[in-house]
């Protein structure tokens, strides 16, 4: 029996574990992602080599912190996890700010009624629903439980939860994005 609820910490680990470019563009978060990565972005602003130059010396500044105009492992090391704390953080306001968008009664937890109003309705057509019932229905009885719907998400959560604990750690998480990186090259 599914309870009418989500957890954020539930709805983080399927948005970090679940990439866009995994969704097949038939499923519902396949067409989500393919409408968010086909978004008119703003251009770049242009990036003279004199930009690129300054902009280079500040990032080697801000990792040589013993100001030996060398960088060592140490060095390196302490800067990719300033780096990764900052990412980490980041991440974790997005979701607040996110979750805090979908809990319109401000109660701390997501109802279905308010997933599903912030859910993208899809424009499919009988082939992505046929594609959905086809991937998705297990037991072929042309219906899909709510056990055949999250059997995916719910194997996408345990191959990056390496030690089986039941929470997605920073390190397993960016273990999966490397994984993912290198699978995609």
């Amino acid at each position: 029996m599914s309870h009418p609820f989500y957890s954020i910490a539930a709805i983080a680990a399927v948005a970090m574990t679940a990439p866009a470019a995994a969704a097949p563009a038939s499923s519902p978060q396949g067409l989500a992602a393919l409408q968010a990565s086909t978004a008119a972005k703003p251009a770049p602003k242009p990036q003279t080599r004199a930009d690129l130059m300054r902009t280079a010396e500040a990032n080697f500044q801000r990792v040589d912190t013993n100001r030996d105009r060398t960088l060592s492992k140490a060095e390196i090391d302490a800067a990719q996890a300033r780096a990764q704390q900052q990412a980490s953080q980041n991440v974790q306001a997005r979701v607040a700010q996110e979750f805090s968008k979908l809990d319109t009664d401000r109660n701390g937890q997501l109802s279905l009624a308010e997933f599903r109003a912030a859910a993208p309705v899809p424009r499919a057509g009988a082939n992505a629903s046929a594609a959905a019932m086809q991937r998705l229905d297990a037991n072929k009885d042309g219906k899909i439980s709510v056990e055949e719907y999250r059997a995916p998400i719910l194997a996408g959560f345990d191959r990056v939860d390496a030690n089986k604990d039941g929470t997605i750690s920073a390190d397993e998480r960016a273990r999966a994005q490397a994984s993912r990186r290198t699978a995609s090259k």
